[in-house]
């Protein structure tokens, strides 16, 4: 897998908004990881929005599910111990800790719309997409 998708890149494809989908198309010979935190994220977003599962589940196969916490586990303990007393560490959720640990323990590139949240997080290639 070449690229780690955040909820709010997967967002922008569900949604065609055209920096989403234009990304995707100058991208489409690279394939793109979902970590587990996203995809419950993006389905949370998807009940409480009523969509129909299958269309949801069928949309999902844009991109490989990254379920194994296990190499993930020791960079997000040394990321949050990094930064945990740093005033930006109150300013960043949990579930974005563990997206932008799985990025750098799997050494790609981050897509995603938030800058702020992940852009002091060590060693994480980020890859900020504007409209």
């Amino acid at each position: 897998m070449d690229l780690i998708a955040d909820t709010s890149y997967l967002i922008g494809l569900w949604r065609g908004q055209a920096w989403a989908t234009t990304y995707a198309a100058a991208n489409s010979s690279k394939s793109l990881g979902i970590p587990w935190i996203v995809l419950g994220e993006f389905w949370h977003g998807s009940v409480r929005a009523g969509h129909d599962v299958k269309t949801v589940s069928e949309f999902l196969a844009v991109g490989l599910s990254i379920i194994d916490p296990v190499p993930v586990i020791p960079v997000y303990a040394h990321i949050c111990a990094k930064i945990q007393f740093e005033p930006v560490y109150k300013l960043i959720g949990q579930n974005d800790l563990w997206i932008a640990s799985v990025a750098v323990a799997l050494d790609k590139p981050l897509l995603s719309r938030n800058r702020r949240h992940f852009e002091s997080i060590p060693n994480l290639r980020l890859e900020v997409l504007q409209p």
